[in-house]
């Protein structure tokens, strides 16, 4: 609220005050108001999940919206605002005279809505605090929301007239409030799992600063860059549903305060060459009331060299050097965090590109990252990151030998290697595969042909295959395929149609050791297919006049997991009677299909006035076993208090998703 009764009367002064210029000048806008009402059928999740980004009131409302501009030869001012009095609503303002300075101010909001009408049996969700003891009356909990909102404003000043010198500053300032959820265990290790409202109430401060120096052939720039970060609520404590236990806090994100100060610079070279830098320092430090021994710092160092060049009409190149470390200087003297993690990586690299015969272009690329990790304290041998090598081969060759045809075909290779420094972590079987050795393969093509003036066709594929060559357990091979194909026409003034189809496949194969098989590992190979596509058109059925609008838009995703259970004994475990590998399998793994469809009709009055009306449908319809036939308690209708690690008390973060939506809009449009 701060925020606009600040900015409004700034923006709408400086907008008065543009009148004083008696130069030769422009003002043009556009305001617009839209009638909408929403009816939305859906479960708890369902109706969050249709306005998880918008601010849609179900028993309609009013938007509104509006752009001006004002032009002078000397000075320039543009304002734009929309859905005002909602909780999307933004304001922005641009200004400055030509040459000389640059300012701008802006205010938006934005929500994120998760889960209505969620239930705990806890007392003070939205608090620091929860307290209460649990029960199986689900009836009786307290509900609320899991939803935040975002508010961030604030504005930046540019300074061109003391040229070749410069100067800018910016500041924005973002608040964000609400509930979203957090899941912790009764006890350690194991345990029920207990779903807690965890509060959000952060704020954050960011402040830029640049200076510098640009004239052919030197750009020289120093700046700094300030980030605070506070939050209003360091711990979440809670009373544990386990008599046996006390009560447990949880930590929340720490106030942090961070800063880099960075030098880029330039200068043209001979041989149509040109030399780049960009040079960097930063620090984080954070502190928390809840361990007031330990001292957060973090430290990073950047330096990159980069040169470019052009020496002969065929040729481009360009060859480069990054280097990136982390050091984590943090303090704990109770010793209860006792590991620290720091890195340092090392690129080289190199590109060229030939202007071959016949309209083709060739580029081609070498890459090599060297990562190194290393872990301060006491560690498990058998927990030591390794460090890793990347040889990373790319060539692209383009041909435009046609006007009416772009080609493009890629191919990508990594190499990986892991370089493990104890016996321990070389036989782990929990080896993760972020830092495994592995090879990946990319291949791309793409062409986009427009044969008519009025007709554009554009077709792209891209296969990547990963093999984790040393792992023996976890994930083995990784698979995807995508496909994309759109198109437009247009006949004339009479209708314009066009359209799109996307197509993907992922795969996966892991394998899954447990304890006390026989048989070897489980087998678990997740797939997930995907298909889009949208079609739409614009029939000019009087032109420059009245105009019909209709799009439709379908996605369908469907996950499955194939399961196999090398040793027999195993099925036991399953609680399904009769388990075997044909029907322990996961059919429903997020499983999703949404759809809608779009009628308008837009009809112009005069050049300056519009209107139009018209019917919006959408349906998402989502399924996953571990969300379908939600328990907000399991075991379910136990009257004695839930135990074991598979017990848990849920809030229904995330239940029900699918919902229908209808929507009938009308509004009139005023442009000047």
């Amino acid at each position: 609220m701060k925020a606009r009764i600040i900015i409004l009367p700034l923006m709408i002064s400086l907008v008065l005050l543009s009148n004083a210029f008696a130069q030769e000048k422009i003002l043009e806008g556009e305001i617009s108001a839209t009638g909408k009402y929403i009816g939305v059928s859906g479960g708890e999740g369902g109706r969050a999940k249709f306005t998880q980004y918008r601010d849609l009131k179900e028993d309609g409302g009013f938007y509104t919206r509006g752009k001006l501009k004002y032009d002078t030869p000397g000075y320039l001012l543009r304002f734009e605002a929309g859905d005002i009095g909602y909780d999307t609503q933004y304001y922005k303002l641009e200004g400055g005279m030509w040459g000389k300075f640059k300012y701008d101010l802006f205010y938006d909001e934005i929500p994120h809505n998760i889960t209505f009408d969620a239930r705990t049996f806890f007392v003070g969700a939205g608090s620091d605090t929860l307290t209460g003891a649990p029960n199986h009356n689900i009836a009786s909990w307290d509900t609320f929301d899991y939803s935040t909102e975002r508010r961030k404003y604030g504005g930046g000043f540019k300074l061109d007239m003391l040229r070749p010198f410069f100067f800018d500053l910016s500041y924005s300032r973002e608040e964000k409030e609400g509930i979203m959820p957090a899941g912790v265990a009764s006890t350690s290790p194991g345990g029920i799992g207990i779903e807690l409202p965890q509060p959000v109430d952060f704020l954050t401060n960011n402040l830029n600063l640049s200076a510098g120096y640009t004239k052919n052939p030197l750009f020289l720039s120093l700046n700094y860059f300030y980030s605070q970060f506070n939050n209003s609520n360091s711990i979440l404590n809670f009373d544990d549903p386990d008599p046996t236990e006390a009560q447990g806090p949880l930590t929340l994100p720490p106030d942090n305060q961070s800063y880099k100060v960075a030098f880029k610079g330039g200068i043209k070279l001979p041989f149509y060459s040109r030399f780049n830098t960009n040079l960097g320092y930063g620090r984080t430090t954070a502190n928390h009331s809840f361990f007031p021994s330990f001292d957060g710092k973090v430290k990073t160092q950047n330096y990159d060299f980069a040169v470019t060049s052009h020496p002969v009409r065929f040729l481009d190149a360009k060859v480069y050097y990054k280097f990136y470390k982390r050091d984590n200087k943090s303090d704990d003297s109770l010793g209860i965090v006792d590991v620290f993690f720091n890195y340092k990586v090392s690129t080289y690299g190199a590109d060229l590109g030939f202007r071959l015969p016949v309209s083709f272009y060739l580029t081609g690329g070498y890459k090599y990252v060297k990562t190194n990790r290393e872990e301060e304290g006491e560690i498990d041998p058998a927990l030591v990151l390794p460090f890793n090598k990347d040889n990373i081969y790319s060539v692209e060759l383009r041909w435009s030998g046609l006007d009416f045809m772009d080609l493009k075909v890629g191919y990508e290779k990594l190499d990986r290697d892991a370089e493990y420094r104890t016996v321990e972590a070389e036989d782990a079987l929990d080896r993760r595969f972020s830092y495994a050795e592995q090879d990946r393969d990319t291949y791309k093509a793409s062409f986009d042909i427009f044969p008519l003036k009025n007709l554009n066709l554009g077709f792209e594929y891209q296969h990547k295959k990963t093999d984790y060559t040393d792992t023996t357990y976890g994930l083995l091979k990784e698979k995807i395929d995508e496909f994309t194909i759109s198109a437009d026409y247009t006949i004339g003034n009479i209708a314009k149609f066009y359209g799109y189809s996307d197509y993907g496949l992922m795969k996966f194969t892991q394998l899954q050791f447990i304890t006390g098989a026989t048989g070897g590992p489980a087998e678990v190979k997740p797939k997930d297919k995907s298909f889009g596509y949208g079609v739409g058109t614009e029939v000019y059925v009087i032109p420059k006049k009245l105009t019909l609008i209709f799009q439709h838009d379908y996605l369908k995703s469907n996950g499955s997991v194939d399961l196999t259970y090398n040793d027999p004994d195993l099925f036991g475990n399953t609680g399904v009677a009769g388990a075997n590998n044909d029907i322990i399998d996961i059919p429903r793994w997020d499983d999703y299909t949404k759809y809608s469809f779009m009628s308008k009709a837009v009809y112009n009055f005069t050049k300056s006035l519009a209107a139009s009306l018209g019917y919006a449908y959408e349906r998402f319809k989502y399924s996953d076993a571990q969300l379908d036939d939600y328990q907000f308690v399991n075991p379910p209708g136990v009257p004695v208090p839930v135990t074991g690690n598979n017990g848990a008390y849920l809030t229904g973060a995330y239940k029900d998703q699918s919902y229908k939506a209808h929507m009938v809009f009308g509004g009139l449009t005023y442009r000047f």
